[in-house]
């Protein structure tokens, strides 16, 4: 557990144009020591374990780890970032009083040992035995894994910080398991053998298993064309494709086009299927400098997955039929577009800082710093799973691996067609019945049921429960019976309007939500679906007034699988993680984003919203993720509690929700939330650039603060941490042009100057606050579409419905409104002579979170209350 703080330093920190870097980190934390709470001991003894920077922005980055007599003090990771020469910036991680807190420097167990040690408390038996391969310095190793995979297991003697604040010596080993399912990162007792850390570096993103959705119709598509940049030569060929764009997010967004030489220049010079640096292609194959995209059917990892070919000239067309069709027969296809996103998401992100010296991802540096040998290895069609993708980070020099698997969850059937009355005319969803035996499908085109629609009368009680013989069965013959489920089974129902001469039968659900209709269906002829309660309730409804004609078809297709491998936003989210990973904490440290505040899934869920965004679009509209690989439309609801959007109303999510959020996926997803808040903010200040290469548009900006960001914050950082980072960026980088804005776009989601992360490995003790600092002399309040003004307040919070709005020293115009979580306005008051403190009544509402909105002629207020 790391009990360390991190310190801000807005250009105040210590001239060093005289000295080297070693020199002026030393001076720093002599200086400095006492307010870091360190002793002398604790300084002495350090080492750069990574540097970076850019030509850009000017900032350089030193990781800088902790020792103890020559042995790392794991996770003791501090970053130092510099600006003209000039430490403007430090995350500290240093631990305090070390010597008094080690319990040895001698281990009893050696490295093999330990490593054997590891393997069986994982229940792997090696084929072979363990070899040292290299030693980097004393305490450094590289070991060959005895398991029959292609990298070597990483060792290293550290101090591990226990959960009572000593620093146990210990063995840290980093390794794949056969079959690469997982990239441990284990650290044992070297004094007595026990486990003191475990983690896994395959970060598996879930997105087929989520109970936040809701399945919605087939695909609409509709054409895009793809942006080039000015640097889009053509003097390097680098192939032709057939894929989804790279801003097309699915197939559900929109066709695929045949794209010749999309490779950015500067960030792949020699094309996409170089090696060497000479120009002409090595590899006439899903294989080049920047990603090596093979399948992978059999689930195995290894090198034996084939690649497509493209030829002499490097042309990859090949078929894809959709969902419908079995996935052997558009593998091609689907290792092309893996290919292709691989290698976009590769050459837009260089342009953004994601370059050698940060440690992306290239088999040859062409010269330039950082460790090669470490292209991404992205495998489609992966046969080690269904419903899920998953991306492993292991250090620089080291390739990452993706992993996309296919889905089998189908979009939900929308069989209804009501032709009239033209007020409720449209296509509405329904569930098949489970029935076994008895399930009868639907007609398929050209064939229809169809007829007025007939609500059931039994005659009692609830008429329309169908659990006694109906009063108007001459009217049900040759007709499609509605039917409401409650009280006996649902096969005795359809049974009852099948012998009344029913066509079919729809069961109405008596609750929200959708029913799975099972049981024996013996006797059962007829098809029987069954709708909402809404959609059921709309209908029973419409009867009142008059006829409802409807129509049930089958679907025209037949769903097989979707395939990740077309989904160019899981790719990019997928791809997020190799980023983020990378840039936090150096390239040379692979857990830095391990803790659980870490808002790794956030960034990557972020990642793939930015490279979506278009002209035209708009920070309100609702966003989702995943939507293609959970079988919902493009407006569908996604897999994360709340689609991204601007807009409360659609989401609400603030700093505290992070409190009761499932870890990594919807802790991440809050921090998504404020970073899509503030590109919008952005984006309304600069406006949009559809230019993702050289634009310079607020999209353009807020990507590259981001990435500067993730480079200055520290090893294993919080909400608060990772705020403080992109206010020190924007600091160095434009003076802090965005300062006010900044914490605006914070603060209004609870992330303001008071808020609080509490200890970084634990995700239910933050504070939200909703303050933001003094305006400064960059402040234009105005700039920013979400406010939040401190003087402005809102209580009690709970409330039982009573609350008091206070607003100091304002008299004047107020317009207040209160909306549910569904966007319904509840409770709407415009007065004229609003004076410092006005309370307002919702004692009439149900128990549940609103969002109060408030508009004056100086400023606007959103919060969340909870009203008991």
């Amino acid at each position: 557990m790391i009990r360390c703080f991190c310190l801000l330093f807005l250009f105040i920190g210590i001239n060093v144009f005289s000295q080297n870097p070693t020199q002026s980190i030393q001076q720093y934390l002599e200086n400095n020591r006492s307010n870091l709470g360190l002793t002398q001991e604790d300084i002495s003894d350090w080492i750069i374990e990574s540097e970076a920077n850019s030509n850009v922005t000017g900032i350089t980055n030193y990781q800088v780890k902790q020792r103890y007599q020559g042995i790392e003090i794991d996770h003791a990771l501090t970053n130092f970032s510099f600006k003209n020469s000039t430490v403007f910036y430090v995350a500290n991680r240093f631990e305090s009083t070390v010597g008094e807190r080690i319990n040895t420097i001698t281990p009893v167990y050696g490295v093999l040992q330990a490593l054997q040690m590891a393997y069986q408390s994982l229940g792997i038996v090696p084929s072979a035995s363990l070899q040292m391969v290299s030693t980097t310095d004393a305490n450094h190793y590289k070991i060959t894994s005895g398991i029959q995979i292609d990298e070597p297991v990483l060792a290293k003697l550290v101090y591990q910080i226990t959960d009572d604040n000593r620093l146990r010596l210990a063995w840290n080993f980093t390794f794949y398991t056969p079959n690469y399912k997982n990239l441990w990162y284990l650290t044992i007792d070297a004094v007595n053998g026990a486990i003191l850390q475990q983690k896994d570096l395959v970060l598996t993103c879930n997105f087929g298993t989520t109970s936040n959705h809701s399945n919605h119709n087939h695909f609409v598509g509709f054409s895009k064309k793809i942006n080039k940049s000015a640097n889009y030569l053509v003097e390097t060929q680098s192939g032709s494709y057939n894929v989804f764009p790279y801003n097309t997010e699915s197939p559900n967004h929109g066709p695929r086009q045949l794209i010749s030489n999309p490779h950015d220049i500067g960030a792949s010079p020699f094309g996409w299927h170089d090696t060497n640096g000479v120009t002409g292609a090595e590899f006439t194959i899903t294989r080049g400098n920047n990603v090596w995209a093979r399948e992978d059917i059999d689930g195995v990892n290894s090198t034996v997955g084939a690649s497509p070919n493209g030829g002499a000239a490097l042309l990859f067309d090949f078929p894809y039929t959709g969902t419908s069709a079995q996935p052997s027969t558009y593998t091609n296809a689907a290792t092309t577009n893996l290919f292709y996103m691989n290698n976009m998401i590769h050459d837009i992100f260089y342009k953004y800082g994601f370059d050698e010296a940060n440690g992306n991802f290239q088999q040859n540096n062409y010269g330039n710093p950082g460790t090669a040998n470490d292209f991404v290895i992205a495998e489609s069609q992966d046969g080690g799973g269904t419903n899920n993708a998953n991306f492993s980070t292991p250090i620089d020099g080291f390739s990452g691996r993706m992993q996309m698997f296919l889905w089998n969850t189908a979009p939900q059937m929308m069989p209804i067609t009501i032709t009239s009355p033209a007020v409720i005319a449209g296509n509405y969803a329904a569930r098949d019945n489970n029935f076994s035996p008895g399930n009868v499908s639907l007609p398929f085109s050209p064939l229809t049921i169809s007829s007025n629609l007939i609500l059931y009368n039994d005659g009692i009680g609830d008429t329309a429960d169908a659990c006694t013989d109906p009063v108007n069965g001459a009217a049900m013959a040759g007709k499609i019976v509605l039917l409401k489920r409650g009280d006996c089974t649902f096969v005795s129902k359809v049974l009852r309007a099948q012998n009344a001469g029913a066509t079919a039968v729809i069961v109405v659900n008596n609750v929200p939500g959708t029913i799975v209709m099972g049981g024996d269906g013996t006797g059962v002829t007829i098809p029987a679906l069954s709708v909402t309660q809404a959609v059921g309730n709309l209908l029973i409804n419409q009867l009142q007034s008059g006829p409802v004609f409807i129509v049930l078809q089958g679907p025209e297709e037949i769903f097989v699988n979707s395939d990740g491998s077309f989904d160019n936003g899981i790719i990019a989210h997928e791809y997020g993680h190799g980023i983020s990973n990378r840039l936090t904490g150096g390239a040379n440290n692979s857990s830095c984003l391990n803790n659980e505040e870490q808002m790794g899934e956030g960034w990557s869920d972020w990642f793939a919203l930015m490279l979506q965004m278009k002209t035209g679009d708009v920070g309100s509209a609702a966003r989702g993720i995943g939507t293609f690989a959970i079988g919902e439309p493009i407006t569908g609801g996604g897999i994360r509690p709340y689609p991204y959007s601007t807009n409360f109303a659609i989401n609400p999510l603030t700093f505290d929700d992070s409190n009761f959020l499932s870890v990594p996926h919807g802790v991440g997803s809050v921090w998504a939330t404020m970073l899509w808040d503030l590109t919008w903010a952005y984006v309304n200040k600069y406006g949009f650039n559809s230019n993702i290469f050289t634009g310079n548009g607020g999209n353009n900006k807020v990507l590259r603060l981001v990435l500067d960001a993730m480079k200055i914050q520290p090893c294993n950082p919080t909400f608060v941490e990772g705020r403080n980072a992109l206010i020190a960026a924007d600091q160095a980088t434009t003076g802090g042009a965005d300062y006010c804005m900044i914490w605006s776009v914070f603060a209004a989601r609870g992330l303001g100057v008071n808020a609080s992360s509490g200890l970084n490995d634990s995700a239910s003790d933050q504070t939200e606050d909703f303050t933001t600092p003094a305006a400064g002399p960059n402040c234009i309040l105005s700039v920013s579409t979400i406010q939040n003004q401190e003087s402005i307040n809102v209580f009690p919070n709970p409330s039982n419905g009573k609350i008091i709005i206070s607003y100091a020293n304002y008299v004047g115009k107020m317009n207040i409104q209160v909306v549910d979580l569904n966007g319904r306005i509840v409770y709407n008051d415009s007065t004229t002579s609003f004076d410092n403190t006005k309370e307002i009544n919702l004692t009439n509402l149900n128990a549940g979170v609103y969002i109060v909105k408030i508009e004056t002629d100086q400023s606007n207020f959103i919060k969340k209350i909870i009203k008991n």
